[in-house]
């Protein structure tokens, strides 16, 4: 087959995700598209049955990871008993068991990062990778703290919606939301890049949203200049700010939130970095991302260069952001059978590194310091979800969570930033008082992050 030939399937594939995801729009505002969805399905059918092909690959299995079901195919038998049998608590494999648990084991404080979850792909299945990650986020109690108040607004939001009966924390007044959009927004709008969706839904429940004009192809660098002028303009409005990122525009508001520093952002009391390209992606670095100028036109190769892994965790490492600001990283954690048709452009390459979201390396999404939420099954380009409530959901649970006793700073203790060992402990508490020292361990050691256990049959049955 012609590199043309390929050129016009890819194509075929595009417009076909972008149809389905303006359906999907219109269906998540029930509007009807009538006969459309089935024209569309029919004249689809021939090419999409290859990528129906992969969809297919793999064995079935059902199971739960943090409270959250899911029914999927996944890559090996041991991701499918890890998933049926491990997770539920049902041993039935005695060498298996014995190995998953030395895992648990083993495993040092806080999340694997993607060389421990490089490793795990070899030794066991990307897959399995990925659910063991999916269950130790899971596993962190802020984080399962955050999921269960998520869920209780989520659910509240999907029946409140639609008939506009939704209402706001009573705090919610002194609030407003900075949305900054993502790569080439400009011309690809149904991906959902200008976070379009999210903001018309923020501003219908009555949170003020304002939206970061950046440059679509531009570099990590230069956006980060515009999102700092834009926060510093917000700090005249008397609200405290909740920005919202999505994959490149991730880093760019960690650099600029790292430009201001503390002082210059007391008025910034969350980010919620969503699928955040945080450490860049090695698709750029293969020149394995699709070919995106012969969809959209010239793009700037600064800006494409601006994402390259070594540049990307460069800046990484050199990121400080406030501690005052609370971070929520939302991501999607794909399985073989659950990715996307435009995700699976992206995953199975992505691979030869570990678990991936069909763009980014899972590990890589994570800000430290803040708290994770994850869509099991979910990819990059979030499709499955209702972007416009999960928003609406997002905005409600931050802000209650800010406004709780003692906001913030008691919620996120074990949280996974950069852990002090009891030496560095002791030393960093040599200035207070016996009686102070003392009530401070009470309150912090019980959440503190602990060497990983292998989980308990009870563990394995409840979130």
């Amino acid at each position: 087959m012609t590199c043309g030939s390929l050129r016009l399937i890819d194509f075929g594939f595009w417009i076909i995700e972008k149809m389905r995801s303006s359906l999907f729009a219109l269906d998540s505002l029930r509007l009807a598209p009538g006969s459309l969805f089935p024209a569309l399905c029919s004249l689809s059918t021939p090419m999409t049955a290859l990528l129906l092909l992969s969809a297919c690959a793999g064995l079935p299995v059902h199971g739960t990871v943090g409270g959250q079901m899911i029914q999927t195919r996944v890559d090996s038998e041991v991701a499918r008993y890890y998933l049926a049998n491990y997770l539920a608590g049902k041993r039935g494999d005695a060498l298996l068991d014995e190995r998953i648990d030395r895992l648990y084991q083993n495993s040092r404080d806080g999340l694997p990062n993607r060389d421990d979850l490089k490793k795990l792909s070899d030794e066991f299945s990307v897959d399995f990778a990925a659910l063991y990650f999916a269950d130790q986020i899971a596993r962190v109690p802020v984080n399962r703290r955050f999921r269960r108040a998520f869920d209780q607004a989520d659910d509240y939001v999907r029946k409140a919606f639609l008939e506009d009966r939704v209402k706001l924390p009573v705090a919610a007044t002194e609030y407003e939301v900075m949305a900054v959009p993502s790569y080439l927004y400009k011309r690809v709008l149904v991906t959902g890049a200008d976070l379009a969706a999210p903001r018309a839904a923020l501003q219908r429940v009555g949170l003020p949203c304002h939206f970061v004009e950046t440059s679509d192809d531009g570099t990590i660098e230069a956006n980060a200049d515009l999102v700092v002028a834009a926060i510093r303009e917000r700090a005249q409005s008397g609200r405290r700010l909740i920005i919202i990122s999505a994959s490149k525009s991730g880093p760019e508001v960690a650099l600029a939130l790292t430009r201001l520093g503390p002082a210059k952002t007391r008025h910034v009391a969350a980010w919620i970095n969503t699928v955040g390209a945080l450490q860049g992606t090695p698709l750029i670095d293969d020149g394995l991302l699709p070919e995106v100028e012969f969809f959209v036109g010239k793009i700037d190769v600064d800006g494409v260069e601006s994402l390259t892994t070594t540049r990307s965790r460069q800046r990484f490492e050199s990121f400080r952001v406030p501690e005052h600001v609370f971070v929520i990283n939302f991501f999607g954690i794909p399985l073989t059978g659950s990715v996307s048709f435009r995700g699976r452009r992206g995953f199975f390459p992505l691979q030869k590194w570990g678990p991936n979201d069909g763009l980014v390396l899972l590990a890589d999404l994570i800000f430290p310091g803040g708290v994770t939420l994850v869509e099991l099954g979910s990819d990059h380009f979030l499709i499955d979800r209702h972007l416009d409530i999960t928003a609406v959901a997002l905005a409600i649970t931050v802000i209650q969570w800010l406004e709780s006793p003692g906001g913030k700073k008691a919620k996120c203790i074990g949280a996974q930033r950069p852990h002090l060992n009891s030496e560095a402990l002791s030393l960093s508490m040599a200035s207070f008082s016996p009686s102070a020292v003392q009530r401070f361990k009470l309150r912090l050691m019980p959440s503190l992050p602990r060497r990983s256990q292998a989980p308990s049959a009870r563990d394995r049955r409840s979130p």
